[in-house]
Order: structure tokens, then C-alpha cells, then sequence
């Protein structure tokens, strides 16, 4: 646990910070997730009149919809078919209206008091996601996972570089205790109770959740996405669908830990201002 996102650094409490996740370290970046969702959004709805081949939405993620919701306007290029809607919205910490449902819907949303904060925006470090083609196979390991979310072929990049993400499929796969899961012959198997019950993160993911993974399934190549269900399963579906959002990012190589902390859920982990 890391406090995170906190109006003040200088006095870090439960009142004053969010408790972030620690998922682990990835080229020497801390790579962490928010504690709770910031709401139920489209990874992406754009339909076939403003930018997708069909009305069930794209999954590429360097033009979703819900990665400019997440992130500064230097990771993107705006797009007159979005009409501004959503852009940066979390990002900045602003009230506005985010796309929400198929056929490019939108709903009110306010992260005036859940988006980044100033201060909290200088800690986050630009990195290189892995959005590969996804994972094509159904009974992988998490090891198997990670190296397909770094594949790529003619029609998908396999990297994106920006500030905010989400889950990779891997991370949830890595989250179970492997030497307690009897079930974990695959992401599609790993909804029994000595799975979820060893995996710290389906604790925190409580309803459906969407992930960075993409569906390169033929008859779902350019619209369906990865993710995981309040039961733990992993599943694809049509980018339109609303589903839990839970910001991922790294910290900057140059932010602090306060020695004084265990990073235990009553002794969260704190940054030194």
C-alpha cells in the first residue's frame, strides 16, 4: 500500500491521500494502481461515422477514447469527432462528459476531487506500456501473458508511451499465488476460490474491470478488449461496454519513500515531500 494523489504530502493520512497498490517494479519504475475505481467508462465507442469500422467501438489503444480521458494532450492528437469530450478530464481534475455506452454515448463525470492533483502529476513518470496485439491464446500462464502483450503484428503497435494506463492482463495473472491456485492452467480458469482467494488483486477489483489487453480474435479484430470480471475471470468484449476503470501508472525514479514505513495496510508506504 502507498498513499498517493494527496492534497497534502506534508501530513499523509487516509483523509488526506488515496491508498494506491504497489504491483511491482518494471525497469526499475514502482508501478502502482489506485485503490479504487474513478467510475464505469468506454475503453472506447466510437462508431463507424467517427472512426471505427464498426458501431462497437476500436481497440487501439493509442487513440481510445479512455486513454485521453487519463492523459495529458501530449499523448494524443485531438480528434474533431470527439468534440473535446472527456479529453484529459482525470488528468487535469476537472468536471465534464465522458464517453459512456455504444455509439458514442456520454454521461457526467467529475474528478474534481479524484483526479491528479499539481503536485501528484510531477511524480508520474512517462513510460512505455505494453499494448502488444494482446492475448490470442486461452490457457496461458502469467509469464506467457507478458510476453504476448509485447508482440505485435502488421496491424497493431506493440508499445505506447504516455503517463497513465491500465492493468495488463499479466498483472493480474501474477497476482495469484500460484503455489495455492490449482485452477491457474490459464486467465480463463482462474475464477476458483483458492484463486481468488489468493490474489490480492481481486480483492481490490470488485466488478468488472477493463485492462490494456486486446482481442485479435478474427471476427473481433479491431473492436474487443480484455478484461477481467468481478468472479476473476478474463474475458473480451466490444470496447463500448462501460466497465470499471482503475488508473495504473509509474513513479518517477526520482520520488522517495519514507523509511519509517512498512507499506502495510494500517502503515501505507509515504512519499517524501
Amino acid at each position: 500500500y502507498i498513499y498517493f494523489n494527496c492534497d497534502d504530502y506534508t501530513n499523509q493520512t487516509s483523509s488526506t491521500c488515496e491508498t494506491w497498490r504497489i504491483i511491482g517494479v518494471f525497469e526499475g519504475k514502482v508501478k502502482i494502481m489506485r485503490g479504487s475505481q474513478i467510475g464505469t467508462y468506454s475503453w472506447d465507442n466510437k462508431n463507424a461515422s467517427t472512426g471505427a469500422e464498426t458501431a462497437n467501438g476500436k481497440n487501439d489503444w493509442s487513440t481510445a477514447r479512455l486513454m485521453k480521458l487519463l492523459n495529458p494532450s501530449d499523448y494524443y492528437e485531438v480528434d474533431s469527432n470527439d468534440n473535446e469530450i472527456g479529453q484529459s478530464l482525470y488528468w487535469n481534475r476537472k468536471s465534464g462528459t465522458c464517453f459512456a455506452g455504444q455509439n458514442n454515448a456520454t454521461k457526467s463525470c467529475n474528478f474534481t476531487s479524484t483526479g491528479i492533483n499539481d503536485i501528484t502529476r510531477n511524480m508520474i513518470s512517462e513510460s512505455t506500456w505494453r499494448i502488444g496485439y494482446g492475448t490470442s491464446g486461452t490457457y496461458l500462464y502469467a509469464n506467457d501473458i507478458y510476453i504476448e502483450e509485447e508482440s505485435t503484428n502488421s496491424s497493431y503497435l506493440s508499445k505506447w508511451i504516455g503517463k497513465i494506463a491500465l492493468l495488463n492482463l499479466s498483472d493480474y495473472s501474477y497476482a495469484i499465488d500460484l503455489s495455492k491456485c490449482s485452477y491457474a492452467s490459464g486467465h480463463s480458469s482462474y475464477t476458483g476460490s483458492a484463486c481468488t482467494s489468493n490474489n490480492w488483486m481481486h480483492s481490490v477489483i470488485t466488478s468488472d474491470t477493463w485492462t490494456l489487453g486486446i482481442s485479435t480474435a478474427i471476427n473481433y479484430s479491431k473492436t474487443q478488449a480484455w478484461y477481467i470480471s468481478s468472479n476473476g475471470n478474463a474475458g473480451t468484449t466490444n470496447t463500448y461496454y462501460e466497465k470499471a476503470i482503475f488508473p495504473v501508472l509509474n513513479l518517477k525514479l526520482d520520488v522517495m519513500i519514507s523509511k519509517k514505513t512498512t507499506g502495510e495496510y494500517r502503515n501505507p508506504y509515504k512519499i517524501l515531500p
